[in-house]
């Protein structure tokens, strides 16, 4: 009994530990509190950059493939960047290939496969979905092939996590409406695709942090599958039910344009906050027009740089964190310059 009892008490403190959230970087740079981690060993990259030092040319030219959810998503083509100009500073060959679309996880699977096969050094993965990239993560383990997991869903048994944290970015979302709107507002979200873990968590976190808002109420939530189109007719008909709507949070700034547009077409930009996710070109430019109000800016460009010197470092042997955070804050015309100089 002795034995159970000890037994018990450190698997409570285990989950305990488990469950603590970690730290990312706010705003201004500082850590604050996520409700996302549940990682052991968790650091900023530029922390782990720091302690590991600088990383110079590797001891050969290793061979990368990297699998992206889709390139029909600004988000995507700039990690893609990311990656690309990585590999070339640091002497690397990267094979960067995507599925066709956000919802062909067999096709994803395919190109995991394949690339498996080729026998490249490492390989970093941004899954459709929690379960869909299994067989090639398992296929990876008995190659002893390292396994990055960037961005969006994240899944169990891979070498290390390279992104940010979804289910803040609704929080600040929200906090950010909730700062810059003076009176009480009805508020709405675009949610990306269904099923998205990227999408739900985000969602979550807007819905949760609204909730609690002493100003804010959620009047509308409906999902527009990360598509621009879809999320202009999203918006024109929420307005339509709901025409006293002061502000919409959309999933991702592909989404978030098409708000722009719906309300540019009801004549209620003027009048109506829109804040995206992702920090996409065409959303920063909007925000430098003063159409879009706002992006929770995930900075995907060095997102895929990190994960591309994140790989080198296993590689080498290094020992890295199980999660690495990026940076993520909101970009408005006040920190554009700052943060995205023309």
């Amino acid at each position: 009994m002795k034995h159970l009892f000890l037994f018990n008490v450190l698997l409570i403190v285990t989950l305990v530990l488990v469950g603590c959230s970690e730290e990312i970087p706010d705003n201004d740079g500082e850590a604050e509190e996520s409700s996302f981690s549940v990682y052991e060993d968790s650091k900023e990259a530029d922390e782990v950059i720091e302690e590991l030092g600088e990383l110079s040319e590797p001891s050969e030219e290793y061979q990368i493939g990297v699998v992206l959810k889709t390139l029909s998503n600004e988000h995507w083509k700039e990690m893609k960047n990311g990656y690309e100009d990585a590999a070339e500073e640091y002497g690397v060959k990267i094979d960067v290939q995507a599925a066709e679309t956000e919802d062909d996880l067999s096709g994803q699977l395919s190109i995991a496969e394949t690339m498996l096969n080729k026998d490249y050094d490492a390989i970093a993965i941004s899954p459709l979905s929690q379960s869909n990239l299994e067989s090639a993560i398992n296929l990876a383990k008995e190659k002893d092939v390292p396994v990055l997991n960037v961005d969006d869903s994240r899944v169990e048994d891979v070498d290390v996590f390279v992104g940010g944290d979804h289910s803040e970015m609704g929080n600040m979302a929200a906090e950010y409406m909730e700062d810059n709107i003076d009176e009480d507002a009805d508020v709405a979200q675009i949610e990306g695709q269904s099923g998205s873990p990227a999408a739900e968590l985000r969602s979550s976190g807007f819905e949760d942090t609204v909730e609690k808002s002493d100003n804010l109420s959620l009047e509308a939530s409906q999902s527009a599958d990360w598509d621009r189109l879809e999320a202009l007719d999203t918006t024109t008909n929420i307005l339509t039910s709901n025409p006293d709507i002061k502000a919409f949070y959309a999933n991702n700034d592909t989404m978030a344009l098409g708000v722009v547009e719906a309300l540019e077409n009801e004549n209620a930009l003027d009048d109506t906050m829109v804040i995206g996710t992702d920090g996409v070109p065409d959303a920063i430019q909007s925000i430098e027009d003063e159409k879009l109000t706002a992006t929770v800016a995930t900075f995907p460009y060095e997102m895929g740089f990190t994960a591309t010197e994140m790989a080198i470092y296993l590689l080498e042997g290094e020992e890295i964190p199980n999660e690495v955070i990026s940076k993520q804050l909101i970009i408005d015309k006040e920190n554009k310059e700052e943060h995205f100089p023309d």
